[in-house]
């Protein structure tokens, strides 16, 4: 399935309307918010599709700049840090599968191209680690299974080191 898909930045010919994972919030972002965001550079929108002129968006994500509060990031991680107060993250604001590729492993192939992408971006622009909040329990989970761990801030808020992801060899 994966080695089908092609990651792509949104883009006007992309069926916005079609987009349905099955969380309201979710499909408000990519159908009314995604473009605007993006074209403002408030975040970078990524579409999963089938062939790259594909219309059909089968997943997508964004990522944005991010700063976190220190102590928001557990002890034994931050025990090197320079004493600033805040660190440089990388946010994974929105992932999302669509709901007929359920089952696909859709939403591991956009996470991993996501976690790809913030370990080449933080080698041009610092950035201490990858950030999520999930939105559920599910999500909680899902991002687990990959390493992230909570932040000491909230237990929604998840967090896996460039240093961790660099290791996973992507």
């Amino acid at each position: 399935m994966g080695a089908s898909l092609a990651v792509k930045p949104l883009g006007p010919r992309h069926d916005r309307a079609g987009f349905s994972c099955g969380n309201p919030s979710l499909d408000d972002f990519i159908r009314t918010k995604a473009r605007k965001e993006h074209e403002l550079g408030f975040s970078a929108v990524f579409v999963a599709v089938e062939t790259p002129g594909d219309r059909t968006i089968r997943g997508y994500y964004s990522l944005s700049a991010l700063s976190v509060v220190v102590q928001g990031i557990p002890p034994e991680a931050r025990k090197r840090f320079p004493r600033y107060p805040f660190v440089p993250t990388t946010l994974l604001g929105r992932l999302a599968r669509g709901s007929p590729f359920h089952g696909q492993r859709v939403g591991e192939f956009l996470l991993l191209d996501a976690l790809r992408r913030a370990l080449r971006s933080s080698e041009q622009v610092g950035s201490h680690a990858v950030v999520v909040d999930a939105i559920d329990e599910a999500a909680i989970l899902f991002y687990a299974k990959f390493g992230f761990v909570p932040s000491d801030e909230r237990p929604d808020r998840l967090y896996l080191p460039i240093a961790s992801i660099r290791r996973l060899g992507l």
